[in-house]
């Protein structure tokens, strides 16, 4: 990206605001007196008005640009010098010269010859800092009509009384610019940078920025010029903090600047803080020192819950002086807030983590149920930074195995699994050599460990004998070990775990046992395509499982991605993308990295649904890094077969190259969890069909996953791999798999995939044409054209043979339902849509445009104004389009294009 692409960021989100202006411009002379665009510091004014004025010149408008410096030069219309004619030589004064013209007079009349009748702008840049003059000048032009203006304002600064009646009495228009919203802010990132953003990343920004775009800019500038932001994978990245950024101290560190001793105190104070009471708040730094930083725009009161609450007034000052203030400084300040808030009575809520956290920071007492609490409320909140630190505190000063497994969970939750298996190690051996511990103790260790071998490790064989070596007397620590060995085996695609997962879940007497069971149910469920099954089950243990933080934190966190899969393989596409979006975006802040991989591998997953194969690859490049940066193994495998998809799909070699160098980076072996191996053996079908390698190997690949998968009972995920072959090819293969396999009964998309082996395998046009209509029905684009379009070839190949007119209807008609459903996919190029598009007697191009317009809706008026067309010769075009269809007019084409 160049540096230019930063320092001029393109126009997004002020789309009304950009149509006011031009709007004030483009009224009759008579009334345009033009605009005035306000708003505060760096929230976009002189980018719009730029804009506006660049429109202008190109229309052929006379730009006049007024110079406010505000210098202080102290000189009048020291702004207008530039535009201003020189005037003619003194004379020298008789009894009949007239006296001369004021300064305001002679720069009137000499702006008003430049003018000269030509269609003209003034325009002025921060018209706040004109001086008095100047301001007269300007206002006297635009209430007599001589020239309209177009200035801006900030709304925080004092302006000449001349310049605030430019709006109030001259009939200048005011538009005032608001700080960016935050989608408006988000799609501003993506659009400085180039490409699409990791959403942590995204999310850090525009919180960062405030909806402030030079803010913004200046963030992605420094960010970039000191190293802190890269693009893996074609993703942008954050890699460091933004405070470490070098510009933005620059633009920001002169504001915070305190040489009074009880301010610096103050503001350093309200950083380590992020916000107190405002009883506390006084008490700490003193009523006056906070008005004075109030006065300078630095802090800010407001009201949340019905209590005031101080704060600093901008997130980033918080993150530049926590980085600035001396450790021994925030030593103190750490044990003063702890005692404040302590004195004070406040130790509950989010206090109890706050208090706790600067007594680890700034010493005193350490109480270990402080801690530990604290600790837990770190990990509900997200926090697990924090959390390890905290529950390490509490560990240390006696806290025990509770305090070790509430540091294991967080180290799990941040990628810190070597650490977190050597603590799993530490607290086996202490529960052993400990007469106090029973077998509650080391049981919940052994899960804790599993479930950091199976999620981290992919090492479904290491987690059960971890599981293995407890044994366990209490029936019920005997059941939650059971229960996480159905998880396991549910890992392995063994749906036998289904029954006796759901016995355990009806009669669970904890919600870590019930969590447990659950996840091997709806394991099972899903693999087995049992969906009304796995929903009824979902919506039991969904409100359960809502941010539990105990044991059972990892399976309650893959909850909402069963949500999503159940969402996606129905399908019920809507519903799948509201799903993940929602996960994803709740991943995000708190920050959940892990539920971040996952929802982002479900987007990629719905993409390649909807036909969108670039869609579907920055999402599962960003599943990949992220899982990557929390060393989700099995996360990470499962987004290589769903790059290798996409990248195939969209005909990127190189890109399938490099996902196919990452999938073997890191193989899955006979112990790793198979959950969506299925995607694997996707992706290498998919990638044999792009190589040019050995297509047939791959689809044998793919064969003996299907095959696998029905052995096992996963039919379900093996049905969705019988699709694949049908679209690679292998529709012969796919029928004799789905006969010994089949997928549910009721299974509304298992039944349509039957039914497309079936056609795809005999040849039948009229079968393909009905298949292609039910995935446009689903919501599947590109199956619905891969599906016409065969249906196409299987038409005109029978009107070739039979000589037919009815066939060669058929295949007009599938031609123009496979051009609508690619319409709405992003530029594929599959095997099926390279085998189908052979010459055919079927529209010619504006035919196709013109139907598929009258298709949608269009009326013949709409359709030859868009086209340039007269409304005859689109009539005529739909009627030769009718003929060859055979149909009698919009009703029956519309019906013969209707999904079901």
């Amino acid at each position: 990206m160049s540096r230019e692409a930063v320092d001029q960021p393109p126009m997004v989100g002020r789309q009304a605001e950009l149509r006011a202006v031009r709007a004030a411009l483009s009224s009759p002379p008579t009334h345009r007196r033009g605009v005035l665009i306000a708003g505060s510091a760096g929230v976009g004014k002189t980018r719009l008005a730029q804009e506006v004025a660049a429109g202008l010149a190109v229309a052929g408008w006379r730009l006049l640009r007024a110079h406010a410096s505000g210098s202080g030069t102290g000189l009048p219309l020291a702004a207008l010098a530039g535009l201003i004619p020189p005037l003619t030589p003194a004379i020298p004064l008789t009894p009949t010269t007239p006296s001369p013209a004021t300064p305001v007079q002679s720069a009137l009349a000499g702006l008003r010859a430049a003018v000269g009748g030509t269609r003209s702008v003034l325009v002025i840049d921060d018209a706040h800092l004109l001086d008095e003059v100047s301001a007269a000048v300007v206002h006297q032009l635009v209430a007599d009509g001589t020239v309209p203006v177009l200035v801006t304002v900030r709304t925080d600064a004092p302006a000449p009384e001349a310049v605030t009646a430019l709006w109030k009495d001259a009939g200048v228009r005011r538009v005032d610019l608001a700080p960016l919203s935050p989608p408006q802010t988000e799609a501003l990132v993506a659009a400085v940078l180039g490409g699409p953003v990791e959403g942590r990343t995204l999310r850090r920004l525009r919180d960062a920025a405030a909806g402030n775009p030079l803010l913004l800019r200046e963030l992605i500038t420094s960010a970039r010029e000191a190293g802190l932001i890269d693009r893996p994978a074609g993703i942008w990245r954050l890699a460091g903090p933004l405070d470490a950024a070098p510009r933005l101290t620059e633009l920001l560190g002169s504001r915070l600047t305190a040489a009074d001793p009880a301010e610096r105190d103050a503001l350093e104070l309200l950083a380590l803080s992020q916000h107190l009471p405002l009883p506390a708040a006084v008490a700490v730094a003193g009523s006056a020192t906070l008005e004075v930083l109030e006065r300078r725009g630095l802090v800010t009161v407001v009201t949340v819950d019905g209590q005031q609450i101080v704060q600093l007034s901008h997130p980033l000052y918080a993150e530049m002086l926590r980085a600035a203030t001396p450790e021994l400084a925030r030593l103190r300040h750490s044990r003063r807030l702890a005692d404040t808030l302590e004195a004070a009575g406040q130790l509950h809520g989010a206090n109890v983590m706050r208090v706790a956290l600067w007594r680890l920071d700034g010493g005193g007492d350490i109480d270990v149920d402080l801690m530990l609490s604290a600790a837990r409320e770190a990990a509900y909140l997200r926090e697990y930074e924090l959390a390890a630190r905290l529950a390490q505190r509490a560990y240390e000063a006696g806290g025990a195995v509770a305090a070790g497994l509430a540091a294991v969970r967080a180290l799990f939750q941040l990628g810190r699994l070597d650490e977190a298996v050597r603590r799993c190690a530490e607290l086996s051996r202490s529960a052993a050599a400990g007469p106090g511990h029973g077998d509650a103790e080391r049981t919940q260790i052994a899960i804790q460990l599993a479930v950091i071998l199976v999620h981290g490790a992919d090492d479904v064989a290491a987690a059960r004998a971890a599981l293995d070596a407890v044994a366990a007397t209490d029936p019920g620590c005997r059941g939650q070990l059971d229960a996480v060995r159905l998880y396991l085996r549910a890992y392995q695609l063994d749906c036998s775990v289904v029954a006796p997962a759901l016995a355990l879940f009806h009669t669970a007497g904890s919600v870590d046992l019930r969590l447990a069971a659950a996840g091997a149910a709806s394991c099972g469920l899903l693999l087995a395509g049992r969906f009304a099954e796995a929903d009824k089950l979902l919506a039991d243990v969904v409100p359960v499982a809502h941010r539990h933080i105990g044991p059972g934190q990892v399976q309650s966190d893959g909850f909402p991605a069963a949500v999503a899969s159940l969402l996606v393989d129905l399908p019920d596409v809507a519903g799948a993308l509201a799903a993940a979006e929602s996960t994803y975006q709740a991943s995000l802040q708190p920050p959940d990295r892990v539920g971040q991989a996952l929802a982002a591998f479900f987007l990629a997953k719905i993409a390649l649904l909807r036909g969108r194969p670039a869609t579907a690859l920055r999402w599962a490049n960003e599943a990949y890094l992220v899982a990557d940066d929390v060393q989700l193994r099995g996360v990470r495998r499962w987004a290589a077969g769903l790059r290798l998809q996409a990248a195939a799909q969209l005909g990127d070699l190189t890109t399938a190259g490099q996902a196919a160098a990452d999938l073997d980076r890191y193989p899955g072996g006979p112990h790793a969890v198979r959950l969506f191996d299925i995607e694997l053996a996707r992706g290498r079908a998919w990638l044999a069909t792009l190589s040019g390698g050995d297509t047939d190997h791959g689809l044998r690949l793919l064969e003996q996953e299907v095959v696998r998968h029905g052995t096992t009972g996963a039919v379900g995920a093996g049905t969705l791999g019988a699709l694949d072959l049908v679209r690679l090819g292998g529709a012969t293969v796919a029928v004799r798999l789905l006969t010994d396999h089949p997928p549910p009964h009721g299974w509304a998309l298992g039944r349509v995939v039957v039914d497309y082996a079936t056609a795809a395998a005999d040849r039948d046009a009229a079968g393909l044409l009905r298949v292609a209509r039910d995935f446009s029905g689903y919501g599947m684009p590109l199956h619905a054209a891969e599906a016409a379009t065969l249906a196409t070839a299987a038409a005109a190949s029978g009107s070739r043979d039979r000589a037919g007119a009815g066939d060669g209807r058929a295949a007009a008609t599938a031609r123009l339902l496979a051009d609508r459903e690619l319409a709405r996919c992003e530029r594929p190029t599959t095997p099926a849509l390279r085998w189908g598009r052979r010459p055919t007697a079927g529209l010619t191009g504006r035919e196709r445009e013109v139907a598929l317009a009258a298709a949608d809706g269009e009326s013949t008026r709409e359709i030859a104004a868009r086209l340039h067309l007269s409304a005859r010769t689109v009539e005529n075009h739909l009627h030769r389009a009718y003929t060859k269809l055979g149909v009698a007019g919009r009703a029956e084409l519309r019906a013969a294009l209707a999904a079901r």
